[in-house]
């Protein structure tokens, strides 16, 4: 899945995001999420330094003998100083850029350009956060949470994963939200199944059913919605019809 470009109302009081240039990039690791999803990690190795924000996306460039191919994707890691981002992307049948991707060895290098994008944590953080995300939405999500609970980094909210798929083995990087919750009091990992099997004794149904169960029309929050166009627009009517937000307190992307 890739960010459409439809992106919510860009965050204010954020530092200057960098400037977009063209990069190239080594496969240095894959690894299988799921059986259609994989996880892929970068390194830089031409043009520059890569500075990003958590949250943005990269534009990824395939040539071949005659066109030339381009997609987005979120990036699924915080900043750091080692020149290495990571995506993660499901497989789709028939799909050019997904299969391609899908199939590299470590080795392979690609460019890119990047970063582009506003949907990226509104500093300072004054309120409590909901992240609200499905599928492979997951990705930006995964950079902004690692960003916000990294060692040493200030926080005195209260920070809430909403994630839905559908079944256990799709909840991508689960035991990484499972360990930051068990080290972090004020970070919340709900994570929600809608084909939840016999046994499952959490969330079943979808996030904005769990939205309106944990949040109850609270409108002391802001939230970071990513996913599928249908299930954004139906968190943003709740929040906007029934809990009564201003726009500005919703971020939002939608993906293809």
């Amino acid at each position: 899945m890739r960010p459409s470009g439809k992106m919510g109302h860009i965050p204010m009081n954020q530092p200057n995001s960098p400037v977009a240039r063209r990069f190239r990039a080594v496969l240095r690791h894959s690894r299988d999420l799921t059986e259609t999803t994989k996880h892929l990690e970068w390194e830089v190795i031409e043009g520059g330094k890569f500075d990003f924000l958590a949250g943005q996306f990269v534009s990824m460039t395939l040539r071949g003998a005659e066109n030339e191919h381009t997609r987005a994707y979120s990036i699924a890691s915080a900043p750091g100083a080692d020149g290495r981002f990571a995506i993660c992307l499901n497989r789709v049948p028939g799909g050019l850029f997904s299969n391609y991707l899908c199939d590299l060895e470590p080795g392979a290098a690609l460019e890119f350009t990047g970063p582009h994008g506003f949907f990226v944590v509104r500093q300072p953080v004054e309120r409590d956060l909901a992240f609200i995300a499905t599928g492979t939405g997951i990705a930006p999500m995964r950079g902004m949470l690692a960003s916000l609970l990294a060692p040493g980094a200030p926080l005195d909210r209260h920070l809430w994963l909403l994630f839905g798929v559908r079944h256990p083995e799709t909840i991508l990087y689960r035991e990484e939200f499972e360990r930051l919750a068990a080290t972090h009091p004020r970070f919340h990992f709900v994570p929600v199944l809608s084909r939840a099997p016999e046994g499952w004794t959490g969330e079943r149904g979808h996030v904005q059913e769990v939205l309106r169960k944990h949040f109850s029309c609270r409108k002391d929050f802001e939230a970071y919605l990513c996913g599928l166009k249908a299930m954004v627009d139906d968190v943003r009517t709740i929040l906007k019809g029934e809990f009564g937000f201003d726009r500005r307190q919703i971020h939002y992307e939608k993906y293809d």
